[in-house]
């Protein structure tokens, strides 16, 4: 055997030692561990009491601490919010996560809403609206008027120009200017942004069609009045689902409509979370039925493996909710994480047990059930932890939040495994010593004897056995199902060759959808397919432009006198409206407006203040009040603000890059000026998540690694599963860009849960491998799939069988999750089951001889049970008596019958009954006082 070899045998023997002397202490004492478990995860459950959940979605699936946030909060702290009387359309969204607003697209029957008909049944829609009314806690109404910003002595209306009489005047004369329309009430508006959908012009450029208008109403944010603002918006929502026009067709929404329907899909779909989860638990008690007999029947064990599971989403909720974590919607699918993760461990652990029937007591069989099987929990459960703990770090709210409560479940979830769990494997194993039933618990007659006593085979079945003797006839059928199958696939020459060219296609697809991945979340796609708010999204990305005001601002004084300070602002302005990414027409400069005006006075710096405040005491310049910030003395100018609008974007990557480019061009300005938008909080996703995604899934990886290192320290184990969990990797991001899946706060989660899903698999095929003694790698691959092929099996069929029933889920959350998971599940199995078993048996590890491999597996305490079982009941002396086997020392059976073998097993292992050989060669049963 090679040094290295060697290594991995010492590292195994160590580790697997502490593991036996656990599973010792385990099997003495099982009833207390269970009761301490359960207090301790009962006890840590009662956090619940203090679960706050966050249904904000701009904050829980925007990242945090960026620039654009602290570019905002510098925005709101400079400038005053004038909403209460001289609100302007620039501030829309202004600061984003405090703007109260509520909208309605209006699209024309016809397709064409420029006719005073249709803009007559527009303004009628629009006092429907204001006319909305809500009561307070004291009886006091409040409409619109109440509570809206305020301009030009008015509530603040973003389209109100389409009702203008000048407006109809020009409509009914065919003479609408675009994209500005002036009129003496307001004077120029710009109404472009407010018009969507096909346009069309005449030859003088008058305006001659618009399919859809966009009408804003914006509320007042500094009176404190945000429930009344609530109940007004819940009131305009339910007025307006009522709404029939023949003339008019509508969407709307409001600024809580994304966070209530996204709470509402959420809520909606919790339904199929539990049918999931049903059929999870009915798969694992599916797959643990025996059709032997009801002494080795092991179907109330996967019960036991979902309690461990079950309990330990308890004990995480519980302790993330009493030190503060709070539950966002994203972390509803942890229920779904943490049993397919425990129910991968509940049968790591059978297997185990399986392997461990050949022992002599209970507590030799834990014992050895935790030895073999302890390692590949143990790397799976570190792992997982630390893949999650990688997401932990992240600025998206989303993403820390699930990755803590995952990652406090997973710690939990591997301490009920090898405690709760452990302690009913040993309580089960007790009650198959003692030839117990598997429900009933009495003490039952083998099914040979019940057939001597004309009973039936059903009833035999149902009512009687013995205890397995092997791993043959503890596993169930399922179990047997991966190791019939995939030898006979991955060790035959032209499958090898068919498998590596299918991977080799696989990845190639793979590479592929990473380049061209797209990245963001448009925050409309958290909510159903038959909300009201879809309906509003839709319009609003489908027909109206994507633009967005640009503010270069300025916390410096300088002295806006002096043509310099012009000249410096002017060069800001120009080199944005000279790049692509902005509108080489829009400019709203509160500078060169005032020196174009008769109020303009630039003699001193005092002057020019006294002039510019009586210029925006002009109704028709009082929008600019906005931009400016005067000190108390009123001597000095210590902020200002200018505008710019971004060009038509073509997707959410443009607006990335035009984030960037804005900044970039404030950061090269000839004075200190920063660029911030009410957009450039949902665009940093745009240009932060694939880095964010990267890191994670890297120090994930890093972990993978390291883990491997010290659990299984042979390099090429260790270079097999990072390269195995890499491939997975490369086709859970690539293939998300053929299901037009996009690269999010949302996806990142599934991208980091996915790494821990990937070791799972292949982890416990390689550990299989290395655990397995036998002459060649081919008979060690076969032997890997004896060891681990079942659990791997069950794990991915089981997830997968939940899987398939959030396909009918309406929220985006849970279709992206369901999606995703799929490719999980799918490349996890195909790697573990098919790719890695024929690199192992072409690369795997040294070719063990006879003499190591029974050495190995004497130091590791690893032996072929079914195959010693086998021989030992092959070797016999002529009278039936027990030979001890010369090689090994153990007992041998004596040449009885089949039936006689099954009865002398019985009788060892403590039967009401024993076997008694009469003369002549008979054999009898003879019935024991009852104990």
């Amino acid at each position: 055997m090679s040094r290295l070899n060697r290594l991995y045998e010492y590292v195994e023997r160590k580790i697997g030692s502490v593991f036996a002397r656990y599973g010792r202490f385990v099997a003495r004492y099982p009833w207390q561990v269970i009761i301490v478990t359960l207090l301790v995860n009962g006890g840590l459950g009662i956090g619940m009491l203090k679960l706050q959940s966050d249904i904000n979605a701009q904050n829980v699936y925007l990242p945090q601490g960026t620039r654009s946030r602290e570019d905002q909060a510098v925005m709101e702290d400079t400038f005053p919010d004038l909403g209460g009387r001289n609100y302007h359309s620039l501030q829309d969204f202004f600061p984003l996560l405090d703007q109260y607003w509520a909208r309605v697209i209006v699209r024309g029957t016809t397709g064409n809403l420029l006719s005073r008909t249709s803009l007559e049944e527009v303004s009628g829609l629009n006092t429907l609206v204001q006319a909305v009314s809500v009561t307070d806690g004291d009886g006091n109404i409040f409409t619109f008027s109440d509570l809206c910003a305020r301009a030009y002595g008015a509530c603040a209306v973003d389209g109100s120009i389409f009702w203008d009489a000048e407006f109809l005047s020009a409509v009914d004369a065919g003479t609408v200017s675009y994209p500005a329309f002036t009129s003496a009430t307001v004077g120029s508006i710009n109404y472009a942004s407010q018009i969507g959908g096909a346009t069309s012009f005449d030859s003088s450029g008058h305006l001659t069609k618009m399919e859809y208008i966009r009408l804003n109403y914006a509320f007042r944010t500094d009176t404190g009045q945000k429930e009344i603002v609530k109940k007004w918006m819940d009131a305009f929502a339910r007025k307006l689902s009522s709404f029939s026009n023949d003339k008019l067709e509508i969407a709307y929404g409001h600024f809580l409509s994304l966070d209530e329907e996204l709470d509402k899909a959420v809520n909606g779909d919790i339904a199929l979370f539990s049918l999931t989860i049903t059929f999870m638990i009915t798969y694992a008690c599916i797959a643990t039925f025996s059709f032997r007999d009801s002494v080795s029947q092991r179907s109330m064990l996967g019960f036991a493996g979902i309690l461990a599971a079950g309990l330990a989403i308890i004990a995480s909720f519980g302790l993330c909710s009493a030190i503060g974590v709070d539950f966002v919607s994203i972390v509803g699918v942890v229920p779904f994480l943490v049993i397919g993760i425990g129910i991968d461990d509940m049968f790591i652990l059978l297997s185990g047990l399986s392997g461990a029937q050949g022992e002599n007591t209970v507590e030799n069989k834990i014992a050895e059930t935790l030895r073999s099987s302890g390692v590949g929990i143990t790397i799976t459960s570190i792992t997982d932890l630390l893949a999650f703990m990688a997401g932990a770090g992240s600025n998206f709210i989303a993403v820390r939040n699930f990755c803590i409560y995952t990652g406090v479940a997973v710690v939990f979830c591997y301490i009920n495994n090898i405690t709760l769990f452990a302690a009913c494997l040993t309580i089960n194993e007790h009650r198959v010593e003692q030839n117990r039933h598997f429900i009933t618990c009495r003490r039952v007659k083998p099914k040979e004897v019940l057939k001597i006593e004309g009973k039936s085979k059903f009833f035999a079945f149902c009512c009687g056995g013995t205890p397995p003797k092997n791993r043959k006839d503890a596993e169930s059928i399922l179990d047997k199902f991966p190791r019939w199958l995939f030898p006979k696939i991955v060790l035959k020459l032209p499958f090898k060759i068919i498998i590596i060219v299918l991977f080799l296609g696989y990845l190639a697809a793979g590479i592929y959808g990473c380049v061209y991945l797209k990245q963001g979340l448009d925050l409309s796609q958290l909510v159903q397919d038959d909300s009201y708010f879809y309906k509003y999204s839709i319009w609003f990305e489908t027909h109206f432009s994507r633009q967005s005001p640009v503010a270069f601002a300025t916390t410096n004084d300088y002295t806006y006198s002096d043509q310099k300070t012009k000249n410096q602002i002017d060069d800001v302005i120009k080199t944005a409206q000279d790049n692509e990414y902005f509108d080489d027409t829009f400019e709203h400069n509160w500078l060169n407006t005032y020196m174009a005006s008769t109020y303009y006075d630039g003699s001193s710096e005092s002057n020019f203040i006294v002039g510019f405040k009586s210029f925006i005491s002009n109704s028709s310049y009082a929008r600019f009040e906005n931009d400016v910030v005067i000190d108390s003395s009123e001597t000095k100018i210590t902020a200002s603000k200018f505008y710019v609008l971004s060009s038509d974007l073509s997707d959410s990557q443009e607006e990335g890059k035009m984030m960037l480019k804005a900044r970039e061009i404030a950061d090269n300005a000839q004075f200190q000026c920063i660029a911030s938008s009410p957009g450039f909080v949902a665009f940093e996703q745009y240009v932060r998540i694939l880095g964010q995604t990267l890191q994670s899934v890297g120090i994930a990886l890093a972990a993978v690694f390291v883990v491997t290192c010290i659990f299984m320290p042979h390099p090429v184990l260790i270079v097999f599963v990072t390269l195995a969990v890499t491939m997975i990797m490369v086709g859970v991001f690539g293939y998300m860009l053929y299901i037009d899946v996009a690269l999010s706060a949302i996806t990142m989660i599934h991208l980091i849960m996915s790494i821990g899903f990937s070791i799972d698999f292949t982890a416990h095929i390689c550990h299989g491998y290395m655990i397995s003694t036998g002459a060649s790698r081919d008979e060690r691959v076969k032997l890997a799939f004896d060891h681990t092929g079942a659990p791997i099996f069950h794990g991915a069929m089981s997830s997968l069988i939940g899987v398939v029933v959030l396909f009918g889920a309406k929220s985006y959350i849970f279709k992206t999750f369901a999606a995703v998971m799929s490719f999980v599940l799918l490349f996890g199995i195909a790697h573990a089951l098919l790719l890695l078993p024929v690199i192992l048996s072409w690369l795997g590890p040294g070719r063990l001889t006879e003499a190591n491999a029974s050495k190995a597996s004497l130091s590791n305490g690893h032996t072929n049970k079914a195959m010693e079982d086998t021989e030992l009941s092959t070797k016999g002396n002529k009278n039936g008596s027990f030979q001890t086997d010369p090689m090994t020392g153990s007992p041998k059976r004596s040449s009885v019958s089949p039936m006689q073998d099954d009865l002398l097993d019985f009788n060892k292992h403590s039967s009401p009954y024993h076997l008694e050989h009469q003369k002549g060669g008979d054999w009898d049963w003879k019935k024991e006082k009852d104990s």
